[in-house]
């Protein structure tokens, strides 16, 4: 019997073997077909004060995530830009129950993780633990949300980091062409808004206390629980922690509409000494919730996704003008931007503009190489399974379903629908939402040495670092 069991074994390993030696090692194998349904299954339930709860139960990890996202953010913030962000950061400094020490420590004990922040959009809300702390992590959590104190003394330290990193960001070339970018493409719409020590320097904890009762309210919030659990065992540590936040009507808020651009400008930061320019070449993009999203990215990465990207391809290894050079959609509630970023030396900031335009003239006129686009379709498509071991992500986007009115399969199906772009589908996704005309280009560097060359390209606006325009244009070098 053992020698029969080990000829059997034996003939195996001889077959696998020459199975092994008929593969051709010198060509990359074909990508299987993208799942049809890759996004987890998850249930849904609505406490009576309106809160939406989505709770994903996954064996991957003994942990839970839990993330309250609240849909409030610095669109909210009025005349002091950054009220949001410094709402959020304060929920652990203190509540009702536990002041900011022993909120920290009890969070360290369990060896838990903590955080909040705000977006233009949103504010969010995240703990994550060992499963077997659920009961004590849900208490936590809930304690941070409903009950704050904000105390007046955690408000001036968060006060002070908040100037600290202000004034870093008047040094940091590439935050300085965000800043000016957003400002330029939504106008005085609160998305082209930026905190400024002015607007810090002026929310006091009654505005910060005052923004916490307008906007968390559970009806305006969706919580997702991802991890090791059981849905009812859940909700019923969510229905007595949460079940007493009491409902409330959001405040109303006017918005400006966007801008438009009748024609490419530059827009120059004036930083006197620099000896490299920073390029931001950018226009109007769309919203989250666009249909064509998904494909739309398989587009973008083959324009500007990394070392594979044409971009990269272009300025660092064709011209050797850069250490790298990329694209981006940024989408959000309203709207949303494109842009193409990189960073140059002085003397070939205009023709790195001028190839990146050249760029986004190229793959609006040309069909993408099969070749080309299905290394970024499988890219694409692997990067977003692989995303999916991750609880914060998938609690993230459980609530953006919902948050951004996406359909209910847009998960389910988005690996399909990336690995399905043709050469066509591209062209035309790359017609009807990127421009070569119209656009809004913005760079930070040293103004003497290269609005010369920039006004080559279009008429140049130039800006010293607060972002305020210069009155007086800068003379150019004899």
């Amino acid at each position: 019997m053992i020698i029969r069991v080990l000829f059997i074994v034996l003939s195996t390993g001889a077959f696998s073997l020459s199975s092994a030696a008929e593969v051709d090692r010198t060509k990359r194998p074909e990508a299987g077909a993208a799942p049809a349904a890759s996004f987890p299954e998850f249930t849904e339930k609505i406490l009576p004060n309106g809160l939406k709860v989505f709770i994903v139960e996954s064996k991957r990890q003994p942990t839970v995530t839990l993330r309250l996202l609240i849909k409030s953010g610095d669109l909210y913030d009025g005349d002091k830009t950054g009220l949001a962000g410094l709402t959020a950061s304060l929920l652990d400094r203190g509540t009702t129950s536990r002041n900011a020490q022993q909120f920290v420590q009890e969070v360290d004990f369990l060896g838990a993780r903590f955080g909040a922040g705000a977006d233009e959009d949103s504010t969010s809300v995240s703990i994550s633990g060992l499963v077997k702390y659920l009961p004590k992590l849900v208490d936590l959590f809930a304690d941070a949300v409903i009950h704050p104190t904000f105390p007046a003394d955690e408000l001036t330290k968060e006060k002070k980091k908040v100037m600290s990193a202000l004034a870093r960001e008047k040094q940091q070339p590439s935050v300085l062409a965000a800043k000016l970018r957003d400002r330029l493409i939504f106008g005085t719409h609160p998305y082209g808004a930026f905190a400024t020590e002015t607007t810090v320097g002026a929310i006091a904890r009654d505005d910060i206390a005052g923004f916490h009762t307008a906007h968390f309210m559970p009806n305006r919030a969706t919580l997702a629980v991802v991890g090791d659990v059981k849905a009812a065992t859940v909700m019923a540590l969510i229905e007595k922690a949460f079940g007493d936040w009491k409902p409330g009507t959001p405040p109303s808020v006017t918005l400006p509409e966007f801008p438009s651009q009748d024609q490419t400008a530059v827009y120059l930061v004036d930083r006197p000494g620099s000896v490299q320019s920073t390029v931001i070449v950018a226009a109007p993009g769309v919203p989250r919730n666009s249909r064509d999203f998904p494909e739309l990215s398989v587009v973008n990465s083959t324009l500007g996704g990394g070392f594979s990207g044409r971009l990269f391809q272009n300025l660092r290894e064709k011209n050797a003008f850069t250490y790298g050079a990329g694209s981006r959609f940024s989408p959000q509630l309203l709207g949303g931007l494109f842009s193409a970023s990189t960073d140059v030396r002085n003397d070939v900031t205009q023709p790195a503009v001028t190839e990146i335009i050249n760029e986004l003239k190229r793959i609006r006129e040309q069909p993408i190489d099969e070749k080309e686009l299905a290394m970024q379709r499988d890219y694409l498509a692997g990067n977003y399974l692989l995303s999916l071991e991750s609880p914060g992500t998938t609690a993230a986007r459980v609530q953006e379903i919902e948050f951004y009115g996406l359909t209910a399969d847009y998960y389910k199906t988005y690996a399909r629908r990336v690995t399905g772009v043709t050469p066509e589908r591209a062209k035309e996704l790359a017609q009807k939402y990127l421009r070569d005309d119209k656009l809004t280009i913005v760079v930070v560097g040293e103004a003497n040495e290269i609005k010369p060359m920039l006004e080559k390209l279009a008429p140049v606006t130039v800006y010293d670092t607060d972002l305020q325009p210069v009155a007086q244009p800068v003379p150019a070098k004899p």
